[in-house]
């Protein structure tokens, strides 16, 4: 067994001295003192701003919401697709300016690269074919790359109006002045109806990192009474550390998933179970038919409403 030994103190602490004290004072004493609630109340854009909104839209997936600038990325991608139809149209002049001209070999890209290499050295200003193509291939790349992004963020899926409203309302509590106003214009669709209520419009809003919920955690989310009920709370989580998520209140994601798949079990089997019971207790053949079609019925519906199936799926869960 090993047994500790004592070190002599000059040879393991060494001294400090008393400037070494004073400066380490002093550099508590010129820590910035932390703000008062009413302080971060009367400045918000001071002690919250960007650092509060980051850390609040972090602090759950669902606030990762963004403008997928649809009508400026269409212009864009029409602005692209001209010029590439501009190079197309001056590649076809050459082509036919070259095909009425003799001794020019419209089948050889050697024969172009070499007579636009004597062109430069003669310092001749002339865009041949070769060059173009050039030109048309870095455009075309361009193009392509942009389209395929296109192609990717259209299948993010809109932003769900209640986390934009939870944005909003986010800013509504700082008085809308925690970070700049008109940097909060993404959500400038977001507005209140004459009875104060949030009206909220997501087209060109997207959620970055968008959740495949099934219809009954979705019917929870949708509700402000059933989303905050207090078997949700994470009473861990709602311990405000920083001034911009002081009236934040987190509700845990995975007891909400646990008691949906709990329910949509329990619901699953009764509609297997239960049809057995009743079937025994019946004698006429009708009765029998009636209570297999209306709990199959049943069943279907619980499967293409309840879970994230489609329609073949959930054909396929009923007929098994």
């Amino acid at each position: 067994m090993r047994r500790g030994t004592k070190a002599s103190g000059s040879s393991r602490h060494p001294q400090t001295s008393d400037q070494d004290l004073e400066s380490q004072s002093s550099a508590q004493d010129s820590r910035p003192p932390q703000p008062s609630a009413q302080d971060i109340e009367e400045e918000p854009w001071r002690y919250v701003g960007y650092r509060g909104y980051s850390k609040f839209i972090a602090s759950d997936d669902d606030f990762f919401i963004l403008r997928r600038f649809a009508s400026l990325n269409i212009r864009v991608a029409l602005s692209l697709q001209d010029e590439i139809v501009e190079l197309e149209r001056e590649l076809e002049k050459l082509d036919d300016k070259y095909t009425r001209q003799g001794g020019i070999d419209n089948g050889s890209f050697r024969e172009d690269r070499e007579r636009e290499g004597q062109w430069y050295r003669e310092g001749e200003d002339h865009r041949g074919r070769d060059e173009l193509l050039s030109l048309i291939h870095e455009k075309l790349r361009r193009y392509n790359k942009f389209l395929l992004q296109q192609s990717a963020l259209r299948n993010y899926d809109r932003a769900p109006e209640k986390d934009v409203k939870s944005l909003f309302r986010w800013h509504r509590n700082h008085d809308f002045k925690a970070i700049c106003t008109e940097e909060q214009e993404y959500l400038n669709s977001t507005d209140k109806t004459p009875d104060g209520k949030i009206k909220v419009d997501t087209t060109d809003l997207i959620c970055v990192v968008p959740k495949d919920k099934p219809p009954l955690r979705r019917i929870i989310d949708s509700s402000l009474f059933l989303r905050t009920l207090k078997l949700w709370e994470d009473k861990k989580r709602n311990v405000p550390e920083d001034p911009g998520l002081a009236d934040v209140s987190y509700y845990s994601e995975k007891r909400m998933d646990r008691f949906v798949t709990a329910a949509i079990v329990i619901l699953g089997m009764a509609m297997l179970v239960a049809p057995l019971w009743v079937l025994q207790a019946l004698g006429d053949l009708k009765k029998k038919l009636v209570v297999i079609t209306v709990f199959v019925s049943v069943f279907l519906l619980v499967v293409s409403f309840a879970m994230v199936a489609k329609p073949f799926e959930a054909l396929a869960a009923t007929a098994a």
